[in-house]
């Protein structure tokens, strides 16, 4: 009997040990919850979880962006995906135009810019060697250039069009359609990172890029294949963007490149890279949107939230340093 307890709690542990991050993340989503449910009434309610988890998928799907640069290694961030995002939504919004024979110029426009970007940033990374903190701060402040030129003295014009409307802002029944386009890029995501080669190569660059590079790997080209997949993605967010909001406008997209790396960090993701997991970074979305509404209904308004933020990454980096040291 007490061989059998034994084993049990060794499975349990076991069991903990595999997914600590996971369940921390998701404590911390429970426990948000149910405080603001007892400083602030119908928190809990379904209508405001679902409208969480709406918001939250935004996050987490720019999470995916930085995910995938993060777990290639080499200190990688990527601060442009926010501004991609919007360059492609106001560059295809009067192509768009409310029509939806017009999508497919759209959807090609987005991919050659979304290619386009994270090319220059995986050459300036991968090749020529330069941090990927300073090429995408840089990339960031240079579609942001090319933003304003492009807006300077005329009005955004320009609509999505009603595919996207329906994909990135309505409903199912009581279920957001962004909900399940972020449960099927999910399962490709998971499927793409556990059971094929190049999620292993990813991993393994991230991991040790000298052992990589013995074993025949080239490691400059996947890391700059990382910055091109994250460039495409960051790029398609933009269509959902302008999707869910309906017009697009400056800036939109840049309010979620920190949240995007929060997200990583809340989720467990290392920061030095070589593993990643996706699922922690989608309740990392979720922690930090509850977060944000908490604030928001407390009062705080946008000035609580980007405090809470940045408070938020400083004590999580904090715990990742003294765990790297303890190793």
């Amino acid at each position: 009997m007490n061989r059998v307890i034994i084993n049990q709690n060794n499975i349990a542990y076991r069991i903990y040990d595999r997914y600590k991050k996971l369940i921390i993340a998701l404590l911390l989503i429970i426990f948000l919850f149910v405080f603001g449910e007892v400083t602030v009434s119908n928190f809990l309610s379904l209508g405001q979880i679902l409208l969480t988890v709406k918001l939250a998928s935004f996050i987490a799907l720019f999470g995916l962006c930085q995910m995938i640069v993060i777990a290639s290694g080499g200190s990688g961030l990527d601060l442009s995906v926010g501004y991609t995002a919007t360059m492609t939504a106001v560059f295809t919004a009067s192509i768009m135009n409310g029509e939806n024979g017009n999508l497919w110029m759209a959807v090609l426009i987005t991919i050659s810019l979304g290619i386009t970007v994270g090319l220059v940033n995986g050459l300036l990374t991968s090749y020529v060697k330069l941090p990927p903190l300073v090429v995408t701060l840089a990339m960031a402040n240079i579609l942001q250039g090319v933003i304003d030129v492009y807006t300077a003295g005329r009005n955004i014009t320009g609509r999505p069009s009603p595919i996207l409307r329906i994909i990135a802002a309505k409903s199912t029944g009581i279920f957001p359609n962004i909900l399940f386009i972020l449960i099927i890029v999910t399962t490709i995501v998971m499927i793409i990172l556990y059971k094929t080669k190049w999620g292993a190569v990813l991993f393994g660059v991230g991991a040790n890029e000298t052992t990589a590079h013995l074993s025949g790997i080239n490691v400059k080209l996947v890391r700059c294949t990382a910055f091109i997949i994250t460039g495409v993605l960051a790029s398609l967010m933009g269509l959902l963007l302008i999707g869910n909001m309906g017009i697009a406008f400056k800036d939109m997209g840049s309010n979620y490149v920190m949240p995007s790396i929060a997200a990583v960090v809340v989720g467990g993701v290392p920061l030095m890279g070589g593993a990643g997991n996706y699922i922690g970074v989608i309740l990392g979305a979720i922690f930090l949107q509850t977060l944000t509404n908490l604030l928001v209904a407390l009062g705080w308004g946008d000035a609580g939230k980007w405090l809470g933020f940045g408070i938020l990454l400083f004590i999580l980096l904090i715990i990742y340093v003294r765990n790297r040291r303890s190793i």
